[in-house]
């Protein structure tokens, strides 16, 4: 067998393979066998008609398609052993040429995308700062009291409404000309006046309302506002105030606390715990914030021809990931596009760039790690898993267990993860 390598941009490779007529013959042996085995004639049983019994009562094009099926895939599979190729995705088959007769050879192109070369660029130079975590009675007193806003009592006001209010509107929203705009209508609308959850403006606009008044006041959207059709838009809109609240005093005190936590706790303790809570908070969210830091600056000195097929597999992995975030709060993944006003193609095209990032992160990741010789022996990946099976029920361990059997993709991951981890801390200062 003969095999021509050529390389194309983006790293792919072009393989021209010629398949002598003998191997073809032997495949298509085993092809006749395989249909003997299916077809029926009269007077023989399965498995032993004749070969030239089986052409006879089986069409050339199906002859054709069982014996490619045999023979693409063995020589394809030899052809790549044979270079040391590092496929990363599944090849587009192209024959040039069909055996027709005795003699004739069997030549297809086979483009495959292969694992690029990475260069990298002095990572030893990258030193990225830890920001420093402090929680102050600032923040405790502001989680507290949006804590203790989950529990609040609230009472119908008579008066005008001011910030901190919790108001029942209806709305709708006009263009310039005082059509009125899709979308920009509901009746029966809660709002906690000053919460920042509508359009710059809106809420403001609310506030010094009486109940059953109706205003008028124009809102212009902000640039990068999250609905394309309305960024940068001014509209007029008609509001009524239907109800308004006012919150009830509220009070920290050991009734509060055992209304909040279920249990009898003092209210030092409460703070405590809330401050405990909080660090534990900012200082995974610093880790994170860190983390993508150091990966940004990888990114940086990074170099990579992708090929698109990795490209397109990272974006169905992002898109698989999103409508896994999207169905856990309870959404469809066409009410989601619906909301956002945009097609599945609009998120492949947005996150195109997002998709080029991640595969050069772990590309400059992997051959950092290699180059640092940031090995993570076996006996500390399987005190990990240790570690993280007993934060499971006990009718949960030996399944979790079985997740990161050794060898395993979730163990192979889990042993990245750690030496990433490693990576994270030399680049850190």
């Amino acid at each position: 067998m003969k095999v021509d390598i050529k390389k194309l941009p983006k790293s792919e490779v072009e393989l021209t393979v010629t398949v002598p007529y003998e191997i073809y013959k032997k495949w298509e042996k085993k092809a006749l066998e395989d249909l003997g085995q299916k077809i029926k004639v009269a007077g023989f049983r399965p498995g032993n008609i004749p070969e030239d019994v089986i052409r006879k009562n089986v069409d050339a094009d199906s002859i054709k398609t069982a014996t490619l099926d045999y023979v693409l895939p063995q020589t394809y599979a030899e052809a790549v052993q044979k270079n040391e190729l590092q496929v990363v995705a599944q090849p587009k088959i192209d024959i040039k040429s069909f055996v027709e007769k005795e003699g004739n050879e069997l030549v297809y192109i086979a483009t495959i995308a292969v694992m690029p070369e990475v260069k990298i660029g002095n990572y030893k130079k990258i030193k990225v700062a830890r920001k420093p975590i402090k929680v102050d009675s600032k923040n405790i007193e502001e989680t507290i009291k949006m804590i203790m806003d989950r529990y609040a009592e609230w009472k119908d006001a008579d008066r005008k409404a001011k910030e901190g209010d919790r108001a029942e509107i209806a709305f709708e929203g006009f263009d310039e000309k005082g059509e009125a705009i899709p979308n920009t209508a509901s009746k029966n609308h809660p709002i906690i006046l000053g919460s920042r959850t509508m359009a710059p403006g809106f809420e403001e606009g609310i506030v010094g309302m009486s109940t059953d008044e109706t205003k008028e006041f124009d809102v212009t959207f902000p640039k990068d506002y999250h609905s394309k059709p309305m960024q940068g838009k001014k509209v007029k809109f008609k509001v009524t105030l239907n109800r308004l609240e006012e919150k009830l005093e509220q009070k920290l005190d050991e009734a509060m606390v055992e209304k909040i936590t279920g249990q009898k706790q003092s209210v030092d303790d409460f703070k405590k715990r809330v401050e405990d809570d909080l660090k534990k908070e900012m200082e995974g969210r610093a880790q994170q914030e860190h983390d993508n830091a150091v990966v940004t600056e990888i990114i940086k000195i990074t170099k990579a021809d992708i090929p698109d097929a990795i490209i397109d597999q990272e974006i169905g992995a992002m898109l698989e990931e999103q409508k896994r975030r999207v169905q856990q709060q309870g959404l469809s993944w066409e009410q989601y596009l619906k909301h956002i006003k945009k097609t599945e193609e609009d998120f492949k095209k947005d996150h195109q760039k997002g998709a080029e990032d991640r595969v050069l992160a772990r590309l400059g990741i992997q051959h950092i790690i290699k180059d640092s010789k940031l090995e993570v022996d076996d006996q500390k990946v399987q005190d990990k898993i240790i570690q993280m099976v007993a934060q499971y029920p006990k009718d949960q361990q030996d399944k979790a267990r079985d997740h990161y059997l050794k060898d395993g993709q979730a163990y192979r991951m889990l042993k990245y993860n750690m030496a990433a981890d490693k990576l994270i801390e030399m680049l850190t200062k």
